[in-house]
């Protein structure tokens, strides 16, 4: 029964631009939507894509029922493309199709005429059968000419059918493979339509099975390509379900034919074992050892009368050696550990199993007793669950703490500065670190500078959103090339970068890293971070760009405005002016200077971390006597004092 509409179906299908006209018992659809079903329907031959083509427009095909989806498939199938523009109404009516003129058709030779109408040609059948389905029919047509839409649908449908239900032509054997067979000492019967093989055939045959058909006849010097494919799938067939019903009569034939015969089985029976031989060297690895046991046994009991079936030559060609096949052999006990293995995992199974939570090889080994009543050492634990792949993950290796520890031996650099700051000229040494600024409502942004650690003055700085390798690649790039000279900085995870490091050699530093954890040894670009957070009042600022021009201002406040006591009360530009335009003599007065400086406050270091670590308990006031008295050990003692201190 026809599908019927309700009122409400018909208002809303009505408002769908791809519907020209809908009634209770009648649907029709534009000519251009009826395209677009079409072509998708060729592509994929199905009916749930043509409901997914009509809920991709909008359609709800629960209101269609089967006979409008159905309808449309069947008159695709019947009359191929929609065409002329023409309306097609699917419902209880069909519709007509445009008629071409098939004069056009038989002029081709490809078709013939048929009663009324016109089929394809017996010889352009058996092409396509020969090619088919490699070769598509559309693209045989247009080799030869032929448009497939004008040649119609219906007929290249009903063509694909033929040939996938096997309605080929049938196939003749040809005059010349008649004389050749006639006689044949396997041959039963040989005419145009039939050729029929003995009983002696299959029983002497049927241990080639594994052979192609082609192969097997061929050792009984029948030429496969003389017989139609029909011939050979029955033949194969017939072979493939002999049961060795015969009468065991030997084929009556001369002496030299059997001969050639056995000949070619023989080879054949070579070139099988060869193939089985090879077959068992791929499944070796997957038996068990049950299974190697029992090939082993069965290797020693072949007859090794032949140099080409010795024991050697087969276990080289299946692959075992030598010593593994006596050892399986002479070993009464072989593959008992496997199975004691199985045994022994099913316990470790069971505990993690128990409660349902993952455990780990530990965890095991303390519960396996109360559980399960054994007790395995955890190497044993841990090479069964790797055996049977069953690892637990919990805990697993952090591969980054790893990579950071390599970076950490293989990239850090040494303290070459070592807190002499002023001792050298300016440019001579750079200074560089990384600190947060915080502005507006909790929000933070990164400066990097670098700073002379002689005249003080700021060489570079860049603020920036993000402390990463980018912060300190721009703070770098904006230096000049020196010779000789210290780039110093803490041990931050941005120095230790092998670009940040490639590009500070390019510029012709030394690099130099503060010792882990001691901000003493850059207490110089400590200061200048300690000033600027003091006298930059940051918390009136709501924007990136607010921070950075404030930034700049007090660098330029900072170097060229900004007095320092102990730089002869001078600004650093001033001072870095001063120094450059000293005499070679006044600066070797000036080093001196600076150097009875750093001595002293080296001294005073000691000292304060000899107290420290006597506070501490690390030293006796004994000790510290002896280490005060000018001994060799006061260095070594300073220097841990001054880490402890620090």
């Amino acid at each position: 029964m026809a599908k019927r509409f309700t009122n409400e179906e018909i208002e809303l299908l009505s408002k769908s631009p791809y519907v020209k006209n809908v009634r209770q018992n009648r649907l029709t659809f534009t000519h251009e939507f009826r395209c677009i079903l079409y072509d998708d329907w060729i592509n994929h031959k199905s009916t749930s894509q043509i409901r997914k083509v009509f809920e991709s427009y909008g359609f709800d095909c629960s209101m269609f029922g089967e006979d409008v989806i159905g309808s449309i498939i069947s008159n695709f199938k019947r009359n191929g493309r929609p065409s002329g523009g023409k309306n097609k109404v699917f419902g209880q009516k069909s519709y007509s199709v445009e008629l071409y003129d098939n004069s056009f058709l038989i002029d081709s030779g490809i078709f013939v005429k048929a009663g009324k109408g016109i089929n394809f040609s017996s010889e352009f059948i058996n092409k396509i059968c020969k090619e088919y389905p490699s070769v598509s029919i559309e693209t045989q047509l247009e080799s030869c000419g032929l448009d497939p839409k004008k040649v119609g649908y219906r007929r290249i449908y009903e063509l694909k059918k033929k040939l996938k239900n096997r309605e080929k032509p049938k196939e003749k054997i040809s005059t010349e493979a008649i004389e050749k067979y006639t006689g044949h000492p396997y041959v039963k019967r040989c005419n145009a339509d039939n050729f029929t093989l003995n009983k002696q055939f299959y029983d002497e045959s049927l241990i080639f099975t594994d052979y192609p058909i082609n192969e097997i006849l061929c050792i009984f010097e029948i030429d496969g390509s003389d017989l139609p494919a029909r011939i050979l799938n029955r033949i194969e067939r017939q072979l493939r379900y002999w049961n060795g019903d015969s009468d065991n009569m030997m084929v009556e034939c001369d002496q030299e034919f059997r001969c050639r015969i056995q000949h070619n089985r023989m080879r054949a029976l070579e070139k099988l074992s060869m193939m089985h031989f090879e077959m068992i060297r791929k499944i070796l690895p997957y038996l068990t050892p049950e299974q190697k046991k029992a090939l082993c046994i069965w290797i020693r009991d072949l007859p090794h009368d032949r140099y080409d079936y010795s024991i050697r030559s087969i276990l080289k060609r299946i692959g075992i050696s030598k010593s593994s096949y006596y050892s399986i052999l002479s070993n009464d006990n072989y593959g008992m550990k496997e199975r004691q293995d199985e045994i022994d995992f099913q316990h470790i199974r069971k505990v993690m199993d128990y409660k349902g939570f993952r455990k780990g090889t530990r965890t095991i080994y303390m519960m396996l007793p109360d559980i399960c009543g054994v007790h395995f050492g955890r190497n044993k634990i841990l090479r069964l669950m790797r055996k049977y792949n069953c690892i637990c993950a919990i805990r697993g290796e952090r591969t980054e703490l790893k990579t950071n520890r390599e970076i950490l031996k293989n990239n850090r650099k040494p303290n070459l500065l070592k807190r002499r700051f002023r001792l050298a000229r300016p440019g001579e040494i750079l200074l560089t670190d990384v600190s947060y600024l915080k502005y507006g409502l909790n929000r933070t942004e990164y400066l990097s500078c670098v700073k002379d650690a002689v005249s003080g003055r700021v060489v570079s700085h860049i603020t920036s959103s993000g402390n990463d390798l980018n912060l300190a690649m721009d703070t770098i790039d904006t230096l000049d090339p020196s010779e000789d000279a210290i780039f110093h900085s803490d041990q931050g995870s941005l120095y230790f970068n092998n670009l940040f490091q490639n590009r500070i050699k390019e510029l012709g530093y030394s690099q130099s890293m503060s010792r882990r954890g001691n901000c003493w040894d850059n207490a110089s670009q400590e200061s200048f971070f300690g000033h600027m957070k003091d006298e930059c009042d940051l918390s009136g600022c709501s924007t990136s760009e607010e921070v950075k021009e404030m930034i700049d201002d007090y660098v330029y406040y900072y170097n060229n405005e900004r007095p320092q006591w102990t730089r002869n009360k001078m600004t650093p530009a001033e001072y870095e002016d001063y120094l450059n335009s000293l005499s070679d003599s006044e600066y070797s007065d000036y080093l001196q200077n600076e150097q009875e400086k750093y001595d002293k406050m080296m001294k005073k270091a000691r000292e304060k971390a000899l107290k420290r670590a006597v506070e501490l308990g690390a030293l006796t006031e004994e000790d510290m006597e002896l280490y005060g008295s000018g001994k060799k050990e006061e260095q070594a003692a300073a220097d841990r004092g001054t880490e402890t201190c620090a």
